[in-house]
């Protein structure tokens, strides 16, 4: 257990990942709950917590096989890297993980196994790069995309668990406001790859690298506004758009000196916008 903290404390660090994971959780669920006007059950939340949480690790660890052959070489201190874990240590909790979700969904219901199982196979698909890696990967934006829309498909297995409904009651502004969720994470995922000039390294794609400073900037904020646009056209609040125009005010920083100390500051208020995009909703919806 005590080479599985290292990894975890390294790649999938508690203090960052938990308030996210739960957040999500409790947002995306909490919508859905609202919809069907049913009763908030924080026993049933604490499971689907449970069920969000065991998805995003297995993304992680999905991350570090893909990522180990090139870790090897450009980021040899990693802990499959370095020796810490085998990847057939990691390929044997991935396949418990994904038992131990299946059984979690199907103890709230048929559609959440449904949908849940769903989600694992969208998942296990982007494992495999949807058997077209060789013409994704010189694609980084296109590759990101693909790979954030699971996203989309988690939003809505964290509602149908909370709720247990009929898939048939889905309606078009359920699928509207899950979508939500792929434009906050394709902005966390182009921001996370966004650095100053000085930062970057060869082999190391990254969208600053790709669309210079500005155009990074760019996209990574068109995705936030694609999703307070969706967020307000369903539950129209001046909170979202306001915490989006703080966000890219602060966000200007790293415009206006592109240096190392302004893109971390760009990365990490990224992660915080999130969050509070994320809590602003809970606060919308009625905590």
């Amino acid at each position: 257990m005590a080479k599985w903290w290292i990894l975890v404390k390294e790649r999938f660090s508690p203090a960052s990942y938990v308030p996210m994971i739960l957040l999500f959780t409790w947002a995306n669920g909490l919508y859905l709950t609202n919809s069907l006007e049913q009763d908030w059950n924080w026993s049933r939340f604490a499971v689907v917590f449970v069920l969000l949480l065991s998805f995003f690790f297995r993304m992680r660890l999905f991350d570090e096989i893909k990522d180990y052959e090139v870790d090897l070489k450009i980021n040899p201190t990693r802990p499959l890297a370095r020796g810490v874990l085998s990847v057939a240590q990691v390929k044997k909790a991935l396949l418990v993980l994904i038992v131990l979700e299946l059984v979690i969904a199907g103890s709230l219901g048929l559609s959440p196994f449904l949908v849940h199982a769903i989600a694992i196979g969208y998942s296990l698909m982007m494992y495999e790069e949807f058997f077209i890696g060789d013409l994704l990967r010189p694609h980084l934006t296109t590759y990101a995309v693909s790979h954030t829309f699971v996203s989309a498909l988690l939003g809505l297995s964290a509602g149908v668990a909370m709720t247990g409904m009929d898939l048939t009651q889905l309606k078009t502004e359920h699928g509207l406001f899950f979508l939500m969720n792929w434009f906050f994470f394709n902005l966390f995922e182009f921001a996370r790859k966004t650095f100053a000039p000085e930062e970057e390294r060869d082999h190391v794609p990254s969208y600053s690298n790709i669309f210079g400073c500005t155009g990074a900037w760019a996209l990574s904020i068109s995705q936030a506004v694609l999703g307070v646009a969706l967020i307000y056209f369903l539950h129209p609040s001046l909170w979202p758009p306001i915490a989006l125009t703080l966000y890219v005010a602060v966000s200007l920083a790293y415009l206006l000196r592109k240096s190392r100390k302004t893109a971390a500051f760009f990365r990490n208020i990224s992660g915080v916008y999130l969050l509070v995009h994320y809590i602003i909703l809970i606060c919308i919806l009625g905590v």
